[in-house]
Formats: C-alpha cells, sequence, structure tokens
C-alpha cells in the first residue's frame, strides 16, 4: 500500500513554479496536493484536511494531476485537460491533425519539428485537450497509456 503524503505550501509552490514555467499558468482553485513515493501528484478538495489519512489504507484518492521528476513535471491527460478548462491560454500547446491524433491514439510517437528546444508539450486536436507529452529530438514521445489507446477515435 502506497503512502499519500499531503504536500505542504513550499512543496506546491515548486509544482506551481515547474508547471507554470513549462505551460504559462497554473490551476485557479484552490487544491490540496497529495503525493506518493513515485512523484505522482493527487488533487483533492482542500477538506480533506479534516481526515485522518494516517488511520487509513488508502491506495488512490483525488484526481492524477502530474508525476514530478526531477525537476520537471508531465501533466497527467486529466490534469492537462482540467489545467486547459482553467485557463485558456496556455504556451506548448501543439495542435495535431486527424491523422496525427490518430497516430497517437495508436501509441505511436510523432515525427514534429517544434524546434531545438526539448520541452513537455500539451496536445490537441480542435478544441480538446488530449494530453501531455515530451518533446525530444523532433519527435513528440508518446505517453498515453493503453488503456486510453484505441482505433476509433475520430
Amino acid at each position: 500500500m502506497q503512502q499519500l503524503k499531503i504536500l505542504n505550501s513550499k512543496e506546491i509552490k515548486a509544482i506551481k513554479e515547474l508547471v507554470t514555467a513549462e505551460f504559462g499558468a497554473f490551476l485557479k482553485e484552490e487544491y490540496a496536493y497529495l503525493q506518493n513515493e513515485k512523484g505522482k501528484v493527487y488533487i483533492v478538495n482542500r477538506e480533506i484536511a479534516k481526515v485522518n489519512l494516517d488511520n487509513l489504507k488508502i491506495d488512490k484518492i483525488g484526481l492524477y494531476f502530474a508525476e514530478v521528476q526531477e525537476n520537471q513535471v508531465r501533466l497527467s491527460k486529466e490534469g492537462a485537460q482540467l489545467l486547459r478548462r482553467q485557463n485558456e491560454q496556455l504556451q506548448n500547446v501543439v495542435s495535431l491533425n486527424e491523422l496525427e491524433t490518430k497516430s497517437y491514439f495508436s501509441g505511436q510517437d510523432l515525427d514534429k519539428d517544434l524546434g531545438e528546444k526539448n520541452r513537455m508539450v500539451l496536445l490537441e486536436h480542435g478544441q480538446d485537450i488530449l494530453g501531455c507529452a515530451r518533446y525530444k529530438d523532433k519527435k513528440i514521445l508518446n505517453f498515453l497509456p493503453k488503456i486510453h489507446r484505441g482505433e476509433v477515435i475520430l
């Protein structure tokens, strides 16, 4: 059973700075942030502070928002969608056409020249945010979980 740690304001500020530096915005609503040993960050209503988590065996709680590793943040699909819902203007958003979207949902990396800088990007098709991926060496690396992949997407 994993242990979830409630993050303090200093730790939340560090995550906020990483997300803001990468995407130009952060969540506007106030949440409580919990993190497991693997660096996965979950968000929940702040009322969670009233519950003593030490006496509970909890595997997961809240919405999986992001994974923080080595001063880099990778948003989950749901975390990316929530960030867009609360902020219209984001940076590092890459629009995909229909063929690229189908390739992405089939689990393939995408060849796309977005410049020399390696970074995290949000992928969108139309108005829909598809998720977050790493751009490296003129490729968008696919992080889409297998459970979200499929043939009939569009």
